[in-house]
């Protein structure tokens, strides 16, 4: 049990995630695909992964992605996955750069573009002004981002991410930072990682079928 110093009991903690109405069965989601970079070479990158832009490279037991333009870098999963999936990554921004650690789900490719279409997107010290945030590109557009999360840079943060039937989410070392409805869900596409204009070092990759519970919340009356 957790209590602040007002002796307030928050939920305690266990290996589920809680959304609003929902819970997230983390133990019982099957594993659809799993990366770890101490594993590759880069000899084997493709085994793992489709280069779209940006410049990838394994070093020092991380998957390392630079791109120095104004645009984001993208590498992909080798496969596609269709409903509902949580991702868990380890990533973070490579010294001396500093900006966007950002991921994708759902996510297509414009091939006449050469860029993302429809895709869920995540990121942390993001959006130019070291905002935290999910957004979805393509058609039907948004995005939700807060300044409350502050990304410390150069750490290695473990990301969780993903929607169930467009509820998006998104944690940061197991604390819910921010989540959205899209009334137009997105659910198939690639997963991917994304440099915006910086290096991210990534140690492991995890995507799972979320399986899920609804959740009942309800006030009881305080006065």
């Amino acid at each position: 049990i957790k209590r602040n110093l007002q002796g307030d009991i928050f939920m305690k903690k266990d290996n589920n995630l809680y959304i609003l109405g929902k819970k997230i069965l983390f133990e019982e989601s099957p594993i659809l695909y799993s990366f770890k970079a101490t594993n590759l070479s880069e000899k084997n990158i493709s085994e793992y992964f489709d280069i779209k832009k940006g410049q990838w490279t394994i070093e020092d037991g991380y998957l390392i992605g630079k791109e120095p333009g104004n645009e984001g870098g993208i590498i992909y999963t080798n496969k596609k996955f269709t409903g509902d999936v949580i991702v868990t990554m380890y990533l973070g921004t490579c010294l001396p750069a500093t900006r966007d650690v950002n991921a994708v789900w759902c996510s297509s490719w414009d091939e006449e573009t050469d860029y993302l279409k429809d895709s869920y997107v995540c990121g942390l010290n993001g959006w130019y002004d070291g905002l935290s945030g999910l957004e979805r590109c393509g058609e039907n557009g948004f995005y939700v981002s807060t300044s409350l999360y502050k990304y410390k840079k150069g750490e290695i943060v473990k990301m969780q991410f993903g929607s169930i039937n467009g509820h998006c989410f998104l944690f940061v070392n197991d604390e819910l930072i921010i989540e959205m409805h899209d009334p137009h869900p997105l659910n198939e596409g690639y997963v991917g990682v994304s440099p915006y204009c910086t290096i991210l070092k990534v140690k492991e990759i995890e995507v799972r079928q979320i399986v899920f519970t609804p959740r009942e919340q309800r006030y009881e009356p305080e006065f």
